[in-house]
């Protein structure tokens, strides 16, 4: 834990000498691979989605229905104080639709964690700031969707992803309980149905404490033929890598996970940090910062 804590000093002195140099924006990164992912470097080598005012496109999502492929994203501008969802399209060649609003409130809201429930699709977005874990359904997809039911109420918790797992739903989670930011910790609680739910908290939460680590950054995924978390490491800066830590025990009364591997942003010498990633059926997705020189 010292020896963290000495290096995120250090790389915050880093940081403040980029930000006098460097202007940066959130982007997204997606492609098919050809094969199953066994390796990051097939990171490398994928497509990029930039907001065209350089402005955040984050968070991303990854979702297949009708033989068609889209990202939900979280998007900020100029225009609303505070994050809200989009959609896009994307396609073979690498090109993507615009963007199409999907949900924008009067509290921030990012990470637009959706899923399947045998035929439907929801949603489950970041909205820590109304004290909330909410539950989203879509009505039209991909661009209509209405509340469904708060699933957790009084709470503080980020970036909350399920995982349907022998029978039971998970909900991975971070709260800000009896620590200093979000990500020290990681809680889990668990029901029989995610429709209707019956929460029972994990009897070992949090399941993991440290310093800023355990933050999901994703939907659990198969990697190397085991079960991989993807978790942020915001070390070196708020999103600055993640980590895949393989899930070996996950029961109602147990959990254990261990780093198997680091993402880091290397595919760009401009780039600076990742904090989310999504690989489904082939299809990977995840968001990146790139840097760009200041004009004077």
């Amino acid at each position: 834990m010292m020896k963290r804590q000495i290096l995120k000093k250090w790389y915050k002195y880093q940081q403040k000498k980029k930000e006098k140099s460097f202007n940066s924006h959130w982007y997204m990164r997606f492609g098919w691979l050809n094969q199953p992912l066994t390796s990051l470097d097939q990171l490398k080598d994928l497509y990029e989605i930039h907001s065209p005012q350089k402005f955040t496109f984050a968070d991303s999502f990854y979702a297949y229905e009708d033989g068609r492929h889209f990202i939900f994203f979280e998007e900020v501008d100029d225009h609303h104080p505070v994050g809200f969802l989009s959609v896009v399209e994307v396609f073979k060649d690498g090109t993507s639709t615009s963007p199409q609003t999907i949900l924008k409130l009067d509290y921030h809201l990012s990470y637009p964690c959706v899923f399947k429930v045998e035929n439907d699709w929801y949603m489950i977005p970041e909205t820590s700031a109304n004290k909330t874990i909410e539950l989203w359904k879509c009505i039209e997809f991909p661009c209509k969707w209405e509340k469904h039911s708060n699933l957790l109420e009084n709470i503080e918790a980020v970036d909350s992803t399920p995982l349907y797992h022998e029978g039971i739903w998970y909900l991975f989670t971070s709260t800000r309980r009896n620590c200093k930011k979000f990500g020290d910790r990681l809680d889990i609680f668990f029901t029989n149905d995610i429709l209707k739910p019956e929460w029972k908290e994990h009897p070992h939460n949090p399941v993991y404490k440290g310093s800023q680590q355990f933050r999901m950054a994703g939907k659990p995924f198969y990697y190397q033929g085991q079960l991989v978390r993807p978790s942020q490491d915001s070390l070196k800066r708020y999103g600055g890598n993640i980590e895949l830590k393989a899930i070996t025990q996950l029961s109602p009364t147990n959990y254990q996970e261990q780093l198997l591997s680091v993402i880091l942003p290397d595919w760009n010498p401009m780039d600076d940090g990742c904090h989310t990633m999504n690989y489904e059926d082939g299809f990977v997705v995840l968001d990146s910062i790139r840097l760009s020189p200041k004009t004077h």
